[in-house]
C-alpha cells in the first residue's frame, strides 16, 4: 500500500465515523431538539451524491465511505424522527 492509500483509507475512516458520535448522543439521550433538520438532510443529500459519484469512479475509499456516512445520517434522521414527537 502506498503513502497516498494510507491517506485514502485514513481519510476515509475519519470522514465515515463523522455523525456517529452524535447518533450514539442522541440515542443515549434521546434528545434532538438541538440538531438542525436542514443539516441532516444536506448530510443525506451529500452521501447520496458522494456514493453515486465513487461508483460512477469504480473507487472504493469514496463509494464505501459514503455509505458509511449515509447510513450514520440517516440513523440520525431517524432518530431526531422519533425523539422530536415527544415533548
Amino acid at each position: 500500500m502506498d503513502l497516498a492509500s494510507v491517506f485514502g483509507l485514513l481519510g476515509a475512516i475519519t470522514a465515515s465515523t463523522i455523525f456517529f458520535p452524535q447518533v450514539w448522543t442522541a440515542y443515549k439521550t434521546k434528545r434532538t431538539k438541538d440538531l438542525a433538520w436542514l443539516t441532516i438532510i444536506i448530510g443525506i443529500l451529500n452521501g447520496f451524491f458522494w456514493i453515486a459519484y465513487g461508483f460512477m469512479k469504480s473507487d472504493p475509499f469514496i463509494y464505501v465511505t459514503n455509505i458509511l456516512l449515509f447510513t450514520a445520517t440517516v440513523a440520525l434522521a431517524t432518530l431526531k424522527r422519533k425523539y422530536d414527537k415527544k415533548k
